[in-house]
């Protein structure tokens, strides 16, 4: 439908005069209203400045004559227009003189989400990723419009939060084109008249006035650093390598998205955020032909998104992998549960769930808290827990900072620092010491595995490739075969070979995040607990399921076994569980 052509005072009435209770923003060339018809519609009213310099009638023109053009529903929609002369009389120099006046006047669908600025925010607070990226997704869409749909193409020229508008849906809207201009053929010329905004410009356009597609693909850039990270995003992708930056966005986000327990999709957004980022950091390349093309940036949030519905369906991954990575199914030396593993379950809960009532009542403590502590670890010789919990912490670190360091103290007194080095680039997310050689395994977050000697100086001796592992949740060597160690993320579970620094096994079976591993010290059992609320025991010579334990107190944080006993510590969501491992009644691989 076309716009329709209202007069001033009609204006005036819906805007209650223009009054300032009505006023949505101000710019360079105008002020924004709300205004409501006689039918409840409710429409933005930009009343343009007259004494504006370098505003004439040329400049409305344009902007009414693209805003005309315009269908798409990334673009905010010109629903009416004013444009109307009035003459007043008023006295000059003791005559009475007739002035004309001109009123000129765009109005738009009413956008009730305001402008993207209002909300921006670092990645630990304001909008959830989901809608994050939704703002991200339709915005490209809006450009790709503007530059490939249209003959010929328009160029923006003054893309940035405050330009793009949000309905009541959190969807993304491209406005204000009173800069915009239609290029053919030549897509790139040279200026003299001011354009753009500060911080949203590229380099050939500040040094040498060159205008050209690529210069809304560096706005866009920025946009995107800034509803990825929030408004320092641009400024903090300065300070420090493209990879950093990558990993510390990564990082943040995976801090946020696990907060809110969707482990199911948490793989899923990860991606998300890592393509959009490192599509971000391409755009603002200083070479302009080095930056993408819509098109380009269109086809990659395309291509992530199918990858992402294929790999949701691979049984050895249990999710999405990032796009950078080639996904492999599990090596042949893994045992292949797909065609047990559902009958196994079914016997081992029904076998759990009567030894709960039955026989095992007496040997399960269960210690529920209105706080819980979780079990870190257990003393070699004394039969203490060491637990922490909310209210209190061995250490404390700035989850902004997230310096990646080793800290190594002496525990005689006094106790001092003898040993701190950078082992990753972000927080450092597990630690284990092995038992009988010189070897400290780490994990951090986006970084491979690291195995450091400390009888060579605290050197990193191997390193191991995760892939599809990008949150490492825990790491723990076996304690039966020294060259082993197991590795848990929000996937699934894995066993690695230190020699071969491959996974030799993959423990599939949890249905969410498996938070916690715990190897047995006296018996060949591995324990993996999971936000399913369940922990599974495996045979760690064979990797088979041995039986699954399930006590109903939410999601499983951490395991500890105590040496000297069968006994292990199970931290949950609502408290401890201390229980006896019945090995002699172990489950269907013993039959």
């Amino acid at each position: 439908m076309d716009p329709t052509d209202l007069t001033f005072r009609l204006l005036e009435e819906i805007t209650d005069g223009f009054s300032e209770e009505r006023k949505l923003g101000k710019g360079a060339y105008g002020t924004v209203y709300k205004g409501e018809r006689k039918n409840g519609d409710e429409i933005a009213v930009k009343m343009l400045h007259n004494d504006t310099l370098g505003f004439d009638d040329k400049k409305f023109e344009n902007e009414f004559q693209n805003l005309m053009r315009l269908k798409h529903p990334n673009i905010v929609r010109l629903v009416a227009y004013c444009y109307e002369t009035q003459h007043k009389h008023a006295e000059h120099k003791g005559r009475i003189v007739f002035a004309a006046i001109i009123h000129r006047a765009l109005c738009f669908e009413y956008m009730p989400g305001g402008s993207l600025q209002n909300h921006l925010s670092d990645e630990f607070h304001g909008l959830d990723w989901p809608t994050r990226y939704k703002i991200i997704k339709g915005t490209c869409q809006g450009l790709n419009y503007l530059h490939e749909g249209m003959k010929p193409p328009i160029y923006h020229l003054d893309l940035k939060p405050d330009n793009i508008l949000l309905d009541k849906n959190m969807v993304p809207k491209l406005a204000d084109f009173g800069l915009s201009k239609l290029f053919s053929e030549d897509k790139t010329k040279i200026t003299q008249t001011p354009i753009g905004t500060i911080g949203y410009l590229p380099p050939e356009y500040i040094e040498k006035n060159v205008v050209s597609n690529k210069l809304d693909i560096f706005s866009l850039g920025v946009v995107m650093l800034k509803i990825l990270a929030g408004p320092r995003g641009r400024s903090r992708s300065a300070e420090m390598s493209s990879q950093e930056f990558t990993s510390q966005v990564l990082g943040n986000w995976t801090t946020r998205l696990l907060e809110t327990r969707n482990v199911s999709s948490l793989q899923a957004y990860l991606n998300q955020v890592k393509t959009c980022t490192e599509i971000a950091l391409k755009c603002l390349d200083i070479d302009r032909h080095k930056r993408p093309n819509i098109v380009d940036i269109i086809n990659w949030i395309n291509e992530n998104e199918a990858m992402i519905g294929q790999d949701a369906d691979k049984p050895w991954t249990k999710g999405p992998v990032p796009s950078d990575h080639h996904e492999k199914p599990p090596s042949s030396s893994n045992v292949n549960l797909d065609d047990t593993q559902e009958n196994q379950e079914d016997d081992h809960s029904n076998s759990c769930s009567k030894e709960k009532e039955e026989e095992h009542e007496e040997v399960h403590q269960i210690i529920p808290m209105e706080h819980p502590s979780v079990p870190i670890d257990v003393h070699l010789l004394e039969p203490w827990i060491l637990t922490s919990n909310m209210f209190g912490s061995v250490d404390i670190m700035n989850y902004n900072t997230q310096d990646g360091f080793i800290r190594v103290y002496t525990y005689e007194s006094p106790v001092r620092q003898v040993k701190r080095f950078k082992a990753h680039s972000l927080d450092i997310t597990s630690l284990d010491v092995h038992r009988t050689e010189p070897y400290l395994l780490s994990a951090g977050s986006m970084d491979p595995i690291k195995l450091w000697d400390w009888n060579k100086g605290w050197e990193c001796i191997k390193m191991f490739d995760m892939q599809a592992f990008q949150t490492v949740q825990q790491i723990k060597f076996n304690p039966h075969d020294t060259h082993k160690f197991a590795v848990t993320s929000i996937l699934d579970a894995q066993i690695w070979d230190c020699k071969s620094r491959t996974c030799v096994q993959t423990l599939i079976g949890h249905m969410d995040c498996v938070s916690s591993v715990c190897s047995h010290p006296d018996i060949p059992i591995l324990l993996t607990g999971s936000f399913d609320e369940t922990v599974r025991l495996w045979n760690s010579t064979t990797f088979k399921l041995e039986g699954v334990l399930d006590f109903e107190l939410g999601k499983v944080i951490s395991i500890v076994c105590l040496k000297g006993s069968k006994r292990v510590v199970i931290g949950h969501e609502a408290g401890l569980v201390i229980t006896e491992i019945r090995h002699e009644q172990a489950g269907p691989s013993n039959k």
